[in-house]
């Protein structure tokens, strides 16, 4: 999946598209994370949700968060 980053909350909707196209539940992911499904939550709704948030996420559904710079000319 392939999307020009615009903000955290863009970020936080494509994990949770991914988690539909792959049928994962928030309690599943939230189980590989060792926290609860309203620790899960709480980490997907925190204001400063980064890459990192997003990296534990993505590595509890066996995906790599891979950041890449393009050229705008």
């Amino acid at each position: 999946m392939v999307f020009i980053y615009e903000n955290n909350k863009q970020v936080i909707v494509e994990i949770k598209k991914l988690m539909l196209e792959n049928k994962v539940s928030q309690k599943q992911i939230a189980e590989v994370l060792n926290i609860t499904p309203q620790g899960f939550t709480k980490l997907l709704n925190k204001k400063n949700f980064g890459f990192e948030d997003a990296k534990k996420i993505l590595n509890a559904m066996g995906y790599n968060l891979i950041v890449d710079f393009q050229s705008k000319g």
